[in-house]
């Protein structure tokens, strides 16, 4: 039998991370034809079918996913081959790969990359913004060096290292009946409408039981992409939701139309931490790199009350 090549590898993985062929081919920048041959000669070389092809794009077969998940393991280790190198150099030295929550990453790190680049010279950021479910799969198949995001639930294999605990409000109409409270509880908010990020996000699930414990409505029609995007929405009177601390500090204070307040609800906060995999020689730079976050970020989540 012959072995898979590395191109085949990443071909196989694209077509599994984006379900279909046109898509992968466009991310592994090669034409479609070129990403279809290796992937048929990959499953003849292997004597298995990988993918089943349809209308609704490729979907991996059993032991697709078996060999998809291996190849991810050694795309991994291929990657670390270049951080062996990294981690020689001095302090923070060549290019990091970091991937990070979009209701994280644009309102901390714009506050800390200058004094990065000002502190180590050689230092380049790449930062990817993904949904929380994306996160951990990018980190553990080696496309990314480190993830700014909430703790996995499943850490085997990986390194976490808490930067910062950021409380979770509550944004209301500037019009709402509950707008003059400092502080709202959980019966407050029966029969209110719950806006929310769309699914894979840890702010869509915090908003689901949200709206479950106080029997409110969720209102799944009118899914975000964006906290901009609900900000807005709840500016519109459409409903109320749940805004992260830095985003208050950063988006929140000159809107006229949404009243930010304190809410009572179990778990009225998130931990964000800077996560790698165990494996990786470049510990010693997250490491450095943790606390210039983790100062920055509390003093910015001070500032909300």
């Amino acid at each position: 039998m012959a072995l898979p090549t590395i191109r085949q590898l990443v071909y196989m993985i694209a077509v599994a991370d984006t379900g279909r062929f046109n898509l992968a081919a466009e991310r592994a920048h090669v034409s479609q034809p070129a990403l279809s041959e290796q992937i048929a000669q990959l499953e003849h070389n292997l004597g298995a079918k990988l993918f089943e092809r349809g209308r609704a794009g490729a979907r991996l077969t059993p032991i697709g996913e078996e060999i998809v998940r291996r190849a991810r393991k050694v795309m991994a280790d291929i990657h670390e081959l270049e951080d062996v190198v990294l981690a020689a150099e001095k302090n923070l030295g060549g290019l990091m790969r970091l991937g990070a929550l979009p209701t994280v990453g644009p309102y901390l790190l714009p506050r800390v990359v200058p004094d990065l680049h000002a502190a180590y010279p050689n230092f380049r950021l790449y930062v990817r913004e993904m949904r929380t479910i994306d996160l951990e799969a990018r980190l553990r198949s080696g496309e990314l060096d480190v993830i700014l995001s909430t703790p996995p639930e499943e850490a085997d294999g990986l390194m976490v290292e808490p930067l910062f605990e950021e409380p979770l409000k509550i944004g209301l109409p500037s019009d709402h009946r509950l707008a003059a409270r400092q502080v709202i509880t959980i019966e407050d908010l029966d029969g209110e409408s719950i806006l929310t990020l769309e699914a894979g996000h840890y702010l869509s699930e915090r908003a689901r039981r949200l709206a479950q414990a106080a029997h409110a409505q969720l209102l799944l029609d009118y899914e975000g992409t964006s906290l901009d995007g609900i900000r807005q929405m709840v500016g519109l009177g459409m409903g109320v939701s749940l805004f992260p601390a830095l985003y208050v500090s950063s988006e929140m204070a000159g809107d006229p139309a949404v009243v930010v307040r304190n809410v009572v609800i179990d778990n009225a906060s998130r931990w964000i931490a800077l996560v790698w995999r165990a494996s990786s020689p470049r510990t010693k730079d997250f490491l450095e790199l943790a606390p210039r976050l983790r100062d920055r970020a509390t003093a910015l989540v001070s500032q909300v009350r």
